[in-house]
């Protein structure tokens, strides 16, 4: 009994891909959510990829890949790409506006090129945006001014104008 339950483990698809030889139906092997973020931060950022790029970017507006797209920003995996996935984002055209305190925090990133990728996402954002999240925002990127280079205050005080129109504030 013992030995059987340890083979249970093999057929477990969160663990392993099985297929079965001799099996006349079609197997699926499920792709985990790893797996698929490992092909996304590939196919957006592998050079051999780029003739494809437009069409995953197609595709992820399409299917509403939104969520998935973040989720690779976020991946430790795509560190050294990351501003790469960013700047995919407005590429896609994929409306990010229910996420802006997320592109706020990658606009105030020590990188220069995942903070203006972000920045430009936030521009090109539709809304619609509640008025706290845009005025939280708006702290949040002033209270991180006093510590930032001169090079990037512009960007943010440019920042600081695109959040006030959001929402009226002159």
């Amino acid at each position: 009994m013992d030995n059987t339950d340890n083979l249970k483990k093999y057929f477990n698809s969160k663990e392993y891909a099985t297929t079965i030889v001799g099996n006349t139906e079609e197997v699926s092997i499920p792709v985990t959510n790893e797996d698929k973020i490992s092909a996304l931060i590939s196919l957006l950022t592998d050079p051999a990829n780029k003739d494809v790029k437009e069409e995953i970017l197609l595709t992820l507006k399409k299917e509403k890949g939104g969520d998935t797209l973040l989720i690779a920003i976020a991946s430790p995996k795509a560190k050294e790409v990351r501003h790469i996935l960013v700047a995919a984002c407005w590429e896609s055209e994929i409306n990010f506006s229910k996420y802006l305190p997320f592109f706020v925090l990658l606009a105030l990133d020590d990188n220069y090129l995942i903070s203006l990728e972000a920045i430009t996402v936030i521009e090109n954002m539709e809304g619609p945006f509640t008025p706290s999240d845009v005025t939280n925002a708006i702290q949040k990127i002033k209270e991180a001014k006093k510590n930032i280079t001169n090079e990037k205050v512009v960007l943010l005080n440019d920042l600081i104008v695109t959040l006030e129109d959001f929402i009226g504030i002159e």
